[in-house]
C-alpha cells in the first residue's frame, strides 16, 4: 500500500512539473510577442473576424485594414478602413466617414473614450496592451505547435476568469461568473499574432470568435497627411442623428397596434383590441443581444407564475420570420411570440433591448424599463 502511495505522489509531482514547464514555455512565447509588439512605433495589418453563435442562430463577419502609430506605450493616432467606412483618430478627435451616405460623424474623444469599434475587437492593437496584463495573471497557460497550410505556428492557450481582452484598457472585468478561453496563434519567425480565437465557459462549443491577421507591416508608409483631419473631407456632409421618440413613460396611453403572430400551423395576427381589458406584459427583443437571450428563461418563469392572469407577448423588433422561428422552436413558449415589431418599438421610443412594457386593464403603461424580473413581479403583484 505504501509503495502504491509513493508511486501516486511521484506521478502527481511529475504531472505538476510538466504543467509548470508548459506554462513557463507558454509565458516565454507570450512575453516575446508582447515585447515585439510593444517595441513597434508603427504597424499596419488587415484583419478578418467572424462571430459564430450556434446556440442563438447568429453569424456575423467583418474585415478591414488598420494603421496604428504609437508614442511610447500609448496610441498616438490610427486609421481603420473597411468597405463602407473610414475611422480616424488623430490624437485630438475621432471621426467616421460613411462612404455610402457621404456623411462625416465628428467627436472630440481621448483614446480612453474610444471602445466598442468592431475592428478593435480582439485586434493586434488590443493584444499589444493586453499581453503584459495577461502575463501578470496567474492563470492556466499552455503551448503546442500547430500546422496551418504547411507552416508551423505556436498555439498558446490562456484563460481569463470574469475578464476579457478589450481596447483600450487591455483587459476589462465583469460580474458574470464566466471564464473566457483564448487561443493565440503566433508566427514562430516574427513572434507576431496570426490568429486569435475566443470562447467561454457558458456557451462552450456553441460560441466562438475567430480573428485572422494578414499583410502585417511593421514599417508601413503613413497615410497621406490630408487624410488625418476632418476638415479635408469637404465632399462629406455632417452626420445628423435620426430623431427618436421619447421612451414610453409610465402613465402614457398605449397606441393601437397589429402584429403578425408566429405560428407553425397558420398565418395569424394579434391586435391591441384582442388583449384589451387585460394586464399585458410586452417584451421587445432582438437576437443579437445577450441580455435578450438571458431574458428567455425569465419570461418562461413569468409565464408559469402569472400566465393565467396576464397576457405575455414576446415581440421581436428586427428579425425575419425564419429567424424568429428558430427561437420559437427552441424555447417552445407558452406565451405568444410576435414579429415585425420595429415600427411599434420606434413609436414607443424603444431602441435598446430587451425592453419591457406592462399595461394595466385600461391600456395605461404601468412599467417601462429593462427586463428586471424582480421589479416586474413587484409591478404585477400590485395590479393583480
Amino acid at each position: 500500500m505504501k509503495r502504491h502511495s509513493t508511486i501516486l505522489v511521484l506521478l502527481l509531482l511529475l504531472s505538476a512539473s510538466s504543467f509548470c514547464k508548459e506554462k513557463n514555455e507558454a509565458e516565454k512565447i507570450l512575453q516575446k510577442t508582447s515585447e515585439t509588439l510593444n517595441r513597434l512605433k508603427v504597424i499596419s495589418y488587415s484583419s478578418y473576424r467572424e462571430i459564430n453563435n450556434f446556440a442563438d442562430n447568429y453569424f456575423a463577419k467583418n474585415s478591414g485594414d488598420s494603421y496604428f502609430e504609437y508614442n511610447n506605450s500609448n496610441v498616438a493616432r490610427f486609421q481603420m478602413r473597411s468597405t463602407d467606412y473610414l475611422q480616424v483618430y488623430n490624437g485630438n478627435e475621432y471621426f467616421l466617414l460613411d462612404h455610402k451616405d457621404k456623411t462625416i460623424e465628428l467627436e472630440k474623444k481621448t483614446i480612453q473614450q474610444i471602445k466598442g469599434l468592431s475592428l478593435l475587437y480582439n485586434s493586434i492593437a488590443a493584444l499589444r496592451i493586453a499581453l503584459p496584463l495577461i502575463l501578470a495573471e496567474n492563470s492556466p497557460k499552455s503551448i503546442k505547435d500547430t500546422l496551418i497550410e504547411g507552416k508551423t505556428y505556436h498555439l498558446v492557450r490562456f484563460e481569463l476568469h470574469k475578464k476579457s481582452i478589450e481596447f483600450p484598457e487591455g483587459i476589462s472585468t465583469f460580474d458574470a461568473e464566466v471564464t473566457k478561453y483564448y487561443k493565440l496563434v503566433i508566427d514562430q519567425h516574427t513572434a507576431l499574432p496570426y490568429m486569435l480565437f475566443d470562447s467561454n465557459s457558458i456557451n462552450k462549443d456553441q460560441y466562438y470568435t475567430k480573428t485572422i491577421f494578414t499583410k502585417i507591416n511593421t514599417k508601413p508608409a503613413a497615410p497621406e497627411k490630408k487624410t488625418w483631419n476632418s476638415f479635408n473631407y469637404k465632399s462629406y456632409k455632417p452626420y445628423k442623428k435620426p430623431l427618436r421618440n421619447p421612451v414610453a413613460a409610465v402613465g402614457a396611453t398605449f397606441p393601437k397596434w397589429s402584429l403578425p403572430k408566429f405560428d407553425l400551423k397558420q398565418q395569424d395576427t394579434l391586435k391591441s383590441t384582442d388583449v384589451q381589458d387585460k394586464i399585458v406584459l410586452m417584451e421587445f427583443w432582438i437576437k443579437d443581444c445577450g441580455y435578450c437571450m438571458e431574458a428567455f428563461s425569465g419570461l418562461k418563469d413569468l409565464q408559469q407564475k402569472y400566465g393565467k392572469n396576464i397576457e405575455i407577448l414576446s415581440i421581436n423588433a428586427h428579425e425575419k420570420k425564419e429567424d424568429v422561428g428558430f427561437f420559437y422552436k427552441r424555447e417552445k413558449p407558452g406565451y405568444t411570440m410576435l414579429y415585425n415589431g420595429e415600427k411599434l418599438a420606434g413609436k414607443l421610443g424603444i431602441y435598446g433591448y430587451p425592453h419591457v412594457i406592462i399595461l394595466n386593464k385600461t391600456g395605461t403603461v404601468i412599467y417601462s424599463s429593462e427586463f428586471d424580473k424582480e421589479k416586474i413581479e413587484g409591478v404585477i403583484s400590485k395590479v393583480l
